[in-house]
């Protein structure tokens, strides 16, 4: 099995990288990652300057790694159409992330954007995050991870994309998984307005996590309850009761 895999931390973060060798016990492993952390990127690609490949070991090492100078979507385009059109992934894994992608902020999540590329492939999908990684709870994560692959991919033959969240502690195993609804994920004071030493405005963008609970049981809410959550996404955004909504509405008209 060939697993293509990316992030948005950067080539040099822990959480790939521990990823990336642990598997290569069991798979024949690729990593596109970017040069520098990229995260908050979403679906962004670079398009006004060029991009560079750096490679980082041998072409008969596993893990393979390569660095590049984009975003993670410019790494997964790279990859599946470019460096790997003769020898295709048959699973693309994003992550570990340093940090939750839960609920809506996986709109924002450079790391689900990348493994959502494979959607337009054909090929799996799998997007990793953990609530803070430690290399203490990547070794926890591992096994799980790869009795994950296994489990959903390769005997249950899944072909879809899958965003699994996990929390900082409490066991990796089945009886701590949930497949949940995607929820909704808000914030307050989200500008943080400053003064500069020389009276100038300027701003961040930063926010509070809201823990409102929600009405139905989302991954936002079994998250914080300590467990590993699963969601089934998709790349296409299509509402179908707006659909029919707008559709009466000009039926009416």
């Amino acid at each position: 099995m060939h697993i293509l895999m990316c992030n948005d931390d950067g080539i040099l973060a822990d959480g790939l990288r521990h990823l990336a060798s642990y598997l290569s016990q069991y798979y024949r492993i690729t990593v596109v990652a970017p040069a520098n952390e990229q995260s908050a990127k979403s679906h962004a690609l670079t398009t006004e300057i060029p991009l560079k490949l750096d490679a980082y070991n041998g072409e008969d090492e596993n893990p393979r790694l390569y660095a590049l100078t984009g975003t993670p979507s410019d790494c997964m385009k790279f990859g599946l159409s470019y460096l790997l059109s003769d020898d295709m992934p048959d699973l693309v894994i994003s992550g570990i992330n340093h940090g939750f992608n839960l609920g809506s902020d996986v709109l924002y999540s450079g790391t689900v954007s990348a493994a959502m590329e494979s959607c337009f492939y054909g090929i799996p999908g799998l997007a990793l995050s953990v609530e803070r990684y430690t290399s203490e709870r990547g070794d926890e994560m591992h096994p799980f991870i790869h009795e994950l692959i296994e489990r959903i991919y390769v005997k249950g033959q899944f072909d879809g994309l899958l965003n699994v969240n996990f929390p900082l502690r409490g066991s990796c195993d089945w009886d701590h998984f949930k497949m949940v609804s995607q929820g909704l994920q808000t914030y307050s004071n989200i500008i943080d307005a400053r003064i500069n030493s020389r009276g100038q405005d300027y701003y961040w963008l930063a926010g509070e996590l809201d823990y409102g609970a929600e009405s139905v049981p989302t991954d936002v809410e079994y998250a914080r309850k300590g467990f590993i959550t699963g969601v089934a996404l998709t790349w296409k955004q299509q509402c179908d009761i707006g659909m029919e909504s707008v559709k009466n509405i000009l039926d009416k008209i």
